[in-house]
């Protein structure tokens, strides 16, 4: 059954845009422009005037040096920025970066995986971040009842966990990691035409391809041999071997939960705070009135998905032909073993009708209790934001493989409870 009706022809009037003052939508817009997307107008919508203006003004300058007649509004107001909307990307952050990093930093002085989409990390970024989400949901579906949303937002599983259960939005999630991880595989193999199909089962960063044919034959033993014979760190060589499937990057956090922790209770500098401090850097060039060009620092951040899946998405979503992408979306019976309303990250076949999940079938069996036991802590995550409870909180965190202690647990919740102001009882 397809998650959208209706449908969307010829020029995009309108795409709005959460997160508006992100530094990095700059790259969005130049995606618009290169795949030459028909939108007449992106609105960018933020919290923070001065900073938004400033964006969506070098926004503007982009456009205009393309000579692509695109027009570059913003507003603080959210009912009226996504007003008449097609397409609304959600990109906020809920804390900015500073809590992106007490994600990646605090968990390890509790013995706990730092990350902002998996473990003790993800959750305490889902009881922050799935309040908010559900107001923007209520402004939405009164301001724009018809708008598609494409969630980039993290933790991205558990938001879209709350967003398909209990709003009323016509919402999908999308990740750059799958599309990466099969076009490094591919390209590892040299192969390319119409006639390929990957195989994919995950949840959000939890991921794994299960073969690649082409032509109805199975590449999959070649693409595992080659993999063990290079010397390229983007894949986890010893799970491939163990295994003998390919997962995104994030799964190694599942393997190596020793080595992981003692590195992050070693570090000195996390990922968050490097971003930070470019991001202060990049705001300073982009007030310039004279750069009409996307800095090399905001290049750094080597934001693919906007280019590679966000607007490829889009634009399916506004033409009669099918394509396949790998989604974030409700199960609806794609993958057997989770319940029909997990959110799960399966292959969907995507048209100006919607999006439809092809069905997978099981879990392999060493996936089946790991799958079953995020997404039940998915599960709890949002019903502790619903409820505000404490004990709704602390069980999904004791539940999940990545927390291996309830001590750690509530005294990490507990800890997260006072930094974040969250109202649990």
């Amino acid at each position: 059954m397809s998650n959208l009706e209706g449908a969307l022809v010829g020029m995009i009037d309108r795409i709005a845009v959460l997160g508006g003052s992100s530094l990095y939508i700059p790259e969005f817009i130049a995606s618009i422009l290169s795949h030459n997307l028909c939108v007449q107008e992106v609105t960018l919508i933020g919290r923070t005037e001065a900073k938004l203006a400033i964006v969506a003004k070098f926004c503007q300058r982009l456009a205009d040096k393309s000579g692509f007649p695109l027009k570059i509004t913003h507003t603080t107001d959210l009912a009226e920025g996504v007003r008449d909307a097609a397409f609304i990307l959600n990109n906020i952050r809920v804390g900015g970066m500073s809590a992106r990093l007490r994600d990646e930093k605090m968990p390890p002085r509790f013995g706990l995986i730092g990350d902002e989409t998996l473990g003790a990390g993800g959750i305490a970024n889902g009881l922050r971040t799935l309040p908010v989400l559900f107001q923007i949901a209520s402004t939405i579906e009164a301001a724009a009842p018809n708008a598609v949303m494409i969630n980039l937002t993290n933790p991205l599983g558990i938001c879209m966990e709350g967003l398909t259960k209990y709003t009323q939005l016509k919402v999908v999630g999308i990740c750059d990691l799958p599309e990466t991880t099969i076009k490094k595989t591919i390209e590892l193999l040299r192969l390319n035409g119409n006639d390929l199909v990957v195989d994919y089962i995950g949840l959000n960063h939890v991921g794994w391809i299960q073969d690649i044919r082409v032509g109805g034959r199975s590449c999959m033993s070649r693409a595992i041999e080659r993999i063990l014979r290079e010397d390229d760190e983007f894949f986890e060589r010893a799970l491939v071997e163990l295994f003998r499937l390919i997962p995104v990057k994030p799964v190694h956090l599942f393997f190596y939960r020793d080595s992981v922790l003692k590195k992050q209770q070693a570090l000195a500098r996390f990922r968050a705070q490097e971003l930070q401090e470019a991001e202060e850097q990049i705001l300073a060039l982009y007030a310039d009135p004279h750069l009409n060009e996307i800095p090399a620092l905001t290049r750094a951040r080597n934001a693919v998905w906007y280019r590679d899946t966000i607007v490829p998405l889009i634009k399916a979503l506004s033409n009669k032909a099918e394509q396949q992408f790998i989604l974030c979306t409700k199960n609806n019976g794609a993958i057997r073993d989770l319940p029909e309303d997990a959110s799960v990250e399966v292959p969907a076949v995507v048209s100006q009708k919607g999006w439809v999940v092809q069905p997978v079938g099981s879990c392999p069996r060493f996936l089946k209790g790991l799958f079953i036991s995020i997404k039940e802590s998915d599960r709890l995550v949002v019903e502790a934001v619903r409820h505000r409870s404490y004990e709704y909180a602390l069980q999904a965190l004791a539940v999940h493989p990545l927390v291996g202690s309830l001590e750690s647990a509530r005294a990490y919740l507990d800890q997260v409870i006072k930094d974040d102001n969250l109202e649990l009882h």
